[in-house]
């Protein structure tokens, strides 16, 4: 019946907004990409790959000795099955803790590359406020700790949910790194407070958002340029949420 909730007149009413959310989501993670050959963005990209690398050396050098030098077991061919399987365990802990690690790199690219950005896709927008250093740093180590910490605590669940690990981390990064990108490049152009508010007025669009950037960093060799294509995905989700209209092509 044409009455009827979900039918005809009224499922359509009711899938629009969320049909044109997920629209300028894919459209605003799609221009992110797309700007990667900017010829601004060249430096940037490859110092995101170096940076990411050694992010992903340096945490594995961290966790092995203290995967690698227990002993599990008193006989001896169990120990060594063990400590095999340990080794697998350290690249899989490195891996899960690298989101956290790496959205330090995405903090000093951050300027480079939403600068970038506004200048091809939005060059009406005057310049952005002056940011105190302080400001950046203080909040970009305290997030990055809460991430790092959130992700330790859920280790175990990484380590012994296989098949479900990736959901997990992807849940939890999901919200912790969308509300850090999107705070992270809207106080480029606002207040901590005000960029706090506007996150929560979009709370399901800055987590659908985080989702991505949380997908992009477990996927090898898109984790290297992760942090640009972060960045450049939520200033465009940014500007979207702020102007009220979509980013589309």
């Amino acid at each position: 019946m044409a009455g009827r909730p979900g039918h005809g007149y009224y499922a359509g009413r009711a899938a629009g907004p969320a049909a044109t959310e997920r629209q300028q989501v894919f459209s605003a993670l799609m221009k992110a990409f797309g700007q990667l050959g900017d010829r601004r963005l060249n430096w940037v990209v490859w110092v995101s790959v170096g940076a990411a690398i050694l992010v992903m050396v340096l945490l594995i050098w961290l966790v092995a000795p203290a995967l690698t030098h227990l002993v599990f077991f008193e006989t001896g061919w169990l120990n060594r099955v063990a400590e095999a399987a340990s080794g697998i365990g350290v690249v899989l802990v490195a891996w899960f803790l690298f989101p956290a690690v790496v959205t330090l790199v995405a903090s000093t690219l951050l300027e480079y590359v939403s600068r970038a950005v506004e200048a091809r896709h939005y060059p009406d927008l005057p310049k952005p406020r002056d940011q105190p250093i302080s400001e950046i740093l203080i909040y970009t180590l305290k997030f990055t700790g809460l991430v790092l910490l959130v992700n330790i605590i859920v280790l175990p669940l990484y380590l012994f949910f296989p098949g479900l690990n990736f959901i997990i981390s992807w849940v939890i990064n999901g919200y912790l790194l969308g509300r850090e990108y999107f705070e992270m490049v809207a106080m480029r152009r606002m207040l901590l407070p005000e960029a706090r508010v506007l996150r929560r007025q979009h709370g399901g669009r800055c987590f659908a958002g985080g989702v991505v950037i949380a997908v992009l960093m477990t996927v090898p060799l898109l984790n290297l340029i992760a942090p640009v294509v972060a960045t450049a995905f939520m200033t465009h989700e940014f500007e979207s949420v702020r102007r009220g209209k979509a980013v589309m092509a």
